[in-house]
């Protein structure tokens, strides 16, 4: 019993050490000003808007706004969070927005009309595919109805995760569903069996019940992506660099505290249940900082979207990729 109560004590002041580490860093970026190597914003202080679909590399985009970190650097941002990957190419289209945080395969299809937009680099954040729980693997989900969204990076990473169980996209019927809360109700009310998912999405369909059948590695490139308006970027390209390396910050703070506690707040905004952030945040996280996009991963999703009908051209990585100091 006494071994009992010590194993729980050792526990309980592990998550107290961890959440008073996660407050100290909290309460540093608002002393956070200026960031080395990184001239000071523009005099005119040009803003960024950026689009998010609520995901986890949103929500880190929507850490800096939150923690006062883009601020403290001069850097005036606004964040617009939409439902789906449709409803942000809208924004992206019609100018709300000048910056984005998206996926190789949905960047490849508006580089088609916007060829001004121009990717900043990697985001961090991971897909799975999640199903009812009566079906126990993927080879489970043949003939069976998946939720995906067409025209992004979702439908790719299902490809992927069935090509591992020797599965074609043609082994399942694929259902749009443009946001992923829609996916997760559609799992809940069983109008689908399975779905692709980011998290919070994912841990909100695994307290509804559902399992996780593949997952990314959390720590891996997995095709999220920070995308810019180029005419805009290049004109303001010390703030372009800034908007990058808070970022860059943002991250190290989370892998620091090595959990999503930070987050908390955006995961709320986004519809997150109580139930499901209190999951998240029992996740061992760590991530890769903003950085280059390898040509490998580049030329995968373009090739894909090019299959899919949603690109066509020549596959430019160079011409695709802005040149940034921050982002090596």
């Amino acid at each position: 019993m006494n071994n009992e109560k010590g194993v729980f004590i050792l526990k309980s002041l592990k998550k107290i050490s961890i959440f008073l580490v996660a407050c100290l860093l909290v309460l540093s970026s608002f002393s956070f000003v200026g960031i080395k190597n990184v001239q000071a914003a523009d005099t005119d202080q040009a803003q960024y808007t950026i689009g998010t679909t609520k995901n986890i590399p949103s929500a880190v985009a929507e850490m800096g706004k939150d923690l006062n970190s883009y601020t403290n650097n001069n850097l005036n941002v606004d964040m617009k969070a939409y439902d789906s990957t449709k409803e942000l190419n809208s924004a992206i289209a019609d100018g709300t927005v000048n910056a984005a945080v998206t996926d190789l395969v949905n960047y490849a299809a508006i580089s088609k009309k916007h060829s001004n937009w121009k990717i900043a680099g990697t985001m961090p954040g991971y897909y799975g595919l999640v199903a009812n729980k009566k079906y126990k693997n993927v080879k489970k989900l043949k003939g069976k109805t998946v939720a995906v969204d067409k025209t992004d990076y979702s439908m790719f990473y299902l490809k992927k995760a069935l090509k591992k169980s020797r599965l074609k996209l043609s082994s399942v019927k694929l259902k749009q569903v443009d946001s992923e809360a829609d996916r997760v109700s559609a799992l809940k009310s069983g109008s689908v069996d399975a779905a692709v998912l980011q998290d919070p999405s994912m841990t909100e369909a695994k307290v509804n019940g559902a399992k996780v059948l593949s997952k990314d590695k959390i720590s891996a490139d997995n095709g999220n992506v920070l995308i810019v308006n180029n005419d805009y970027a290049k004109k303001n390209i010390s703030n372009t660099n800034i908007l990058c390396n808070v970022i860059k910050q943002e991250v190290k703070k989370i892998n620091k505290s090595n959990m999503y506690i930070m987050l908390n707040k955006t995961f709320t905004s986004y519809g997150t249940s109580d139930k499901a952030v209190a999951k998240l945040n029992n996740l061992d996280v760590k991530f890769k900082t903003i950085h280059k996009v390898k040509k490998s991963d580049f030329k995968k999703a373009f090739k894909y979207a090019k299959q899919q009908k949603l690109y066509n051209g020549k596959i430019n990585y160079k011409k695709a990729n802005m040149k940034l100091r921050q982002v090596k």
